[in-house]
């Protein structure tokens, strides 16, 4: 463990750039939905799908783009949040550093593979001069797809990376908890959303909004003290909150009230 001057300037000199990664990360990801939203064009099939592509292949290529980019992003929050955990507990695994700052990269190569697999396999399609939308033209489509030369690798990436993230999520969020850097409800609501991100990415993704917010200093409520203090000082649950309120007062509080 570092000392808790060495965290505390650690903290505040990266703090500005964590948390514009971490906002930024969240407003790419959305645009770059809206931009495959768009591109896809409400599609109906495969077929339908892969001839939207090819006819908005500047959406695709922008919203992959961003995508790409606003996973990388991630990896700095992440990285920012694991560090200040490691400050102040000595149970975090050092190790693990490495986990979450490649799962991100991961998630940006996978996203840009996924692009160029689909906008190859929408060429490869159009080219064939395949009409309509029934049965046989979502097949060919489909075969398209699945046979891009580049989507064995994308989902190998996306397996790596959305494993990755996940793990490096959850914990990162379960020590933040642990040791007062997040409050209970965002600690466990980020350990949920750290153990379903494979699944359910985008949902990840929005919560790192908060914590940009949070490693700014913006978050409602303002920050929880063990960010001060550099060190833990866990949250009280609500049973401790509830003995502290009835516990009573020694003889000098008494005196000083009345």
């Amino acid at each position: 463990m570092r000392s808790r001057a060495d965290a505390l300037a650690w903290e505040k000199r990266w703090a500005t750039p964590a948390a514009a990664a971490a906002l930024l990360a969240v407003a790419l990801g959305i645009v770059g939905v809206v931009l495959v939203a768009q591109a896809a064009g409400g599609s109906n099939g495969d077929a339908e799908y892969l001839r939207q592509i090819d006819q908005h292949r500047g959406e695709q290529i922008a919203a992959s783009v961003l995508q790409a980019l606003g996973a990388a992003l991630l990896a700095a929050p992440l990285v920012y949040l694991f560090r200040a955990d490691e400050a102040r507990s000595p149970k975090v695994r050092g190790q693990l550093i490495g986990l979450v700052v490649a799962a991100p990269l991961f998630l940006a190569v996978f996203n840009a593979l996924v692009a160029a697999s689909v906008l190859h396999a929408a060429t490869d399609f159009v080219g064939q001069a395949v009409t309509g939308t029934g049965d046989h033209a979502d097949k060919v489509a489909k075969e398209a797809l699945t046979g891009a030369p580049l989507q064995d690798l994308a989902t190998g990436f996306g397996i790596a990376g959305r494993l990755g993230f996940t793990v490096a999520m959850f914990y990162s969020c379960l020590y933040g908890l642990r040791t007062g850097l997040l409050t209970r409800f965002w600690g466990s609501l980020g350990m949920a959303l750290g153990a379903v991100s494979f699944l359910f990415f985008p949902l990840a993704v929005l919560w790192f909004a908060y914590l940009g917010l949070l490693i700014a200093g913006w978050a409602p409520g303002g920050r929880p003290p063990a960010w001060a203090a550099g060190e833990a000082i866990p949250p009280q649950t609500p049973g401790e909150r509830v003995a502290a309120e009835i516990e009573p007062k020694d003889e000098e509080e008494e005196e000083q009230s009345q």
